[in-house]
């Protein structure tokens, strides 16, 4: 009996890493959802410009788990706002041990990011995620050879095809691009939706949840 105990011990602390990483992760995933209560009183606040548009849940939750299942590293995230994305994508990497960059231009959006990272993954954030305060067509010519095996899309709707074209070279093959709200905002995305679904270098599905995700896998033959 007192064998079977030390074995039973030794392996429950074995297992103790894993557990409280998922108890952690937990937490994050309940802070995350308190976000979402906030997002009114932070609208009425005036300080973030005309509005704010948290990713759907749903849609988080995928991006999540599409990030894990994939083992994806490097992505990169364009339209950042107040960090409601960032924090879903942010839970995906921590598991797969990536890195995020996380692209806003509008400075009080920037600095709710930062308080709002720093809140659900601490003061070492920044080893899962960076946020980079500038234009995106400024930040690619620091991207260099670097290749991104994941792309999310959340800003102006009628740049969407404009971002992905830049990022093509710079695209692993086998990533993803996804892009949101493409139901929600068909309009001012058909010319992306055009692109991805006739370029023969993708395959691409439209997905119902939320306001609409295209979901894109980069696939060139070479």
């Amino acid at each position: 009996m007192g064998i079977y105990f030390s074995f039973r011990l030794k392996d429950f602390i074995l297992m103790i890493p894993a557990l409280q990483a998922y108890f952690m992760e937990r937490s994050i995933l309940r802070k995350i959802q308190s976000l979402y209560k906030k997002s009114d009183q932070l609208l009425r606040s005036g300080e973030f410009g005309a509005g704010l548009w948290p990713v759907d849940p749903v849609v988080g939750h995928f991006l999540t788990q599409l990030i894990t299942q994939y083992d994806l590293k490097k992505g990169v995230e364009i339209g950042a706002g107040v960090g409601y994305s960032s924090a879903w994508l942010g839970v995906g990497f921590q598991r797969t041990g990536g890195n995020l960059t996380s692209l806003e231009y509008f400075l009080p959006k920037v600095k709710q990011w930062e308080k709002h990272m720093k809140s659900l993954f601490g003061p070492d954030f920044e080893q899962i995620m960076q946020i980079a305060p500038t234009d995106f067509r400024k930040w690619i010519n620091h991207l260099g050879a670097k290749k991104l095996d994941f792309v999310f899309l959340d800003h102006r709707k009628n740049e969407y095809l404009e971002s992905l074209q830049v990022l093509l070279p710079h695209l692993r093959k086998g990533a993803f691009v996804c892009a949101d709200n493409v139901v929600s905002h068909a309009k001012e995305c058909q010319a992306y939706l055009d692109f991805v679904r006739k370029d023969l270098r993708f395959k691409a599905v439209t997905l119902e949840i939320g306001q609409g995700l295209e979901l894109s896998r980069y696939l060139p033959v070479k």
